[in-house]
């Protein structure tokens, strides 16, 4: 999928709960660094999250709660992985014997 999914968001709410944290713009924005995401669609999802009571209930729950939310499931169609553009590439040529190695080499005898 190319958007966040309900078990990905329902495990960081859950470890969220268990370590009696609030679910709040910050907190979700600590939480899905590497995601494309705005402060304001960020505020509306922990809105939307704080309003469903989730706090008692087990990670399954959680997930299928947020599933059965329509107005959630729109936010995390919004949330995209972010691209990494950003990409190095290594050209190599190799003649005779040995290795061909890109980066460290651990070897373990």
């Amino acid at each position: 999928m190319d958007f966040l999914t309900n078990t990905l968001l329902s495990g960081i709410l859950y470890d969220g709960f268990k370590k009696g944290v609030a679910i709040t713009t910050d907190f979700l924005k600590e939480k899905l660094q590497g995601w494309l995401v705005d402060d304001i669609l960020l505020e509306k999802l922990s809105y939307k999250v704080n309003a469903l009571k989730l706090q008692d209930y087990a990670e399954h729950v959680i997930d299928r709660k947020l599933n059965e939310s329509s107005e959630i499931q729109e936010i995390l169609k919004l949330i995209r992985p972010e691209q990494n553009t950003n990409i190095s590439s290594v050209t190599q040529s190799h003649s005779g014997s040995g290795d061909n190695v890109v980066g460290n080499k651990t070897i373990i005898n």
